[in-house]
């Protein structure tokens, strides 16, 4: 992990400097990719303002701040808030992994489909202005039905709008 520290303040001095690299270098217990951590300190009138941004794998960037009255509380305020992102994101990637969702490394086994209704109904062909009635009538969202025309099975439905539509499957 590369370590880049920016003092913008009079009086840097080297023992800030090493507690600097102490305080950061811990954090790469709770995420071993960072491959990069830009530490800013900065003095403004009384208030002391720590930067720390941690590039990870992957072009993510995690930021953390924090500011107070004296230089080294706020460095320790802001690797804290530093080591809570990290565990998060770590967190984070674990979840992906166990689902799934990088390359399927950790794929969990799929459990079979349970169907809870059946409904079996035998209907006589019906048209499309009788199809509409019939869903009007059923009170539901969608009707399937065999055409009178053609004898084809189609899917009439209700429309967000306000209209029907009507699936036709072909062979």
């Amino acid at each position: 992990m590369e370590l880049h520290i920016v003092e913008r303040y009079p009086a840097g001095s080297d023992a800030m400097r090493q507690y600097v690299e102490k305080k950061v270098g811990v954090l790469s217990r709770y995420f071993d990719r960072i491959t990069r951590m830009d530490v800013v300190l900065e003095t403004e009138g009384p208030a002391h303002r720590v930067q720390i941004t941690a590039h990870l794998v992957n072009k993510k960037v995690v930021k953390a701040v924090a500011e107070s009255g004296d230089m080294l509380s706020s460095l320790d305020a802001a690797v804290d808030k530093m080591q809570r992102q990290l565990v998060q994101f770590k967190e984070k990637l674990r979840v992906v992994r166990k689902a799934g969702g990088a390359g399927g490394v950790a794929s969990t086994p799929k459990r079979p489909v349970e169907v809870e209704e059946v409904e079996d109904y035998l209907r006589k062909p019906l048209s499309v202005e009788e199809a509409v009635a019939e869903l009007e009538a059923s009170g539901r969202d969608f009707l399937v039905f065999f055409e009178a025309e053609t004898e084809e099975p189609a899917v009439l439905y209700k429309k967000k709008g306000g209209g029907y539509g009507l699936i036709r499957p072909h062979r």
